[in-house]
């Protein structure tokens, strides 16, 4: 039976990393969220990563409460354990790329990971002025309003946030929205030309803090939209934000126009762990 015997080639964890002990939140909870970012991080899956006591110090904590935030971490399927050896790191490596399709799911099937999304709310509410503004309609005229958290193997990866127009599009429900892309469900209906992309950092907000498992203030990337059909009229809008340890954003501008030259712009969001490169 063999054994794993590879060591951490890094040096220990600095000492040490201050905790809100005044918050509400579990201590073992705020070192959980922290240990999770050091994992999504990790550079070499094959090395021991930190053990139980530099984690203690590092954090000033017990061994205990430390325990209890890696133990949840094993079951949630990020770390396992290897009697003899030490903590593992189960880290993914995800390449997403953008593309006409906009194929998100497909990608991730593909490199053997399933993407899961979780529909938190779907019903018709009245368009805020700030969404009303990107769909060009009146302020408070109905349109669909839908909250999804997307994960990876329990892997939170982004909040997204939509809203499409219910003349357009009569009928979603949270079956349909749960099922797969917005995108594919809204082109059965109507025909879409393009669509407009922002993207911008920040630090999550509360609301977001915990569907993302991460504290109050930590960054995040955000990526505003707007989708429109043949007819430049807006059909759907919304942002997503993302853990920011978790993704980037990369394009590709073509330079020249012609024979055998494209004139569509590439882009793809990478998984920055454990290498650098995924939405």
């Amino acid at each position: 039976m063999s054994t794993i015997t590879n060591v951490r080639s890094e040096p220990p964890v600095a000492s040490p990393v201050a905790l809100d002990r005044d918050s509400p939140l579990p201590l073992y909870v705020q070192i959980k969220r922290r240990v999770l970012m050091m994992i999504l991080n990790w550079q070499q899956e094959s090395d021991r990563f930190h053990t139980d006591h530099e984690l203690s110090e590092q954090f000033d904590v017990s061994r205990m409460t430390v325990r209890q935030a890696i133990q949840e971490l094993v079951d949630e399927g990020y770390l396992r354990r290897v009697r003899g050896s030490g903590t593992f790191v189960c880290a993914p490596k995800i390449d997403e790329q953008f593309s006409p399709a906009m194929d998100f799911i497909d990608q991730w099937s593909a490199h053997g990971r399933p993407l899961s999304l979780r529909v938190l709310h779907c019903a018709q509410e009245p368009a805020s002025n700030a969404v009303a503004r990107e769909l060009d309609v009146a302020p408070g005229t109905p349109v669909w309003s839908i909250l999804r958290l997307r994960t990876v193997q329990q892997v939170p990866i982004s909040i997204d946030y939509r809203y499409v127009r219910v003349d357009r599009i009569p009928h979603i429900d949270a079956r349909q929205a749960e099922a797969g892309s917005l995108l594919e469900l809204i082109g059965r209906q109507v025909e879409l030309a393009y669509g407009n992309l922002k993207i911008e950092g920040g630090a999550v907000q509360a609301e977001h803090a915990d569907y993302l498992s991460l504290l109050p203030g930590d960054p995040v990337l955000t990526r505003h939209l707007v989708y429109f059909d043949k007819q430049d009229r807006p059909v759907m809008s919304g942002l997503s934000h993302y853990r920011a340890d978790q993704v980037r954003y990369s394009v590709r501008v073509p330079l020249q126009n012609g024979a055998g030259k494209t004139d569509q712009v590439s882009d793809s969001l990478e998984f920055r762990n454990p290498s650098g490169v995924g939405d």
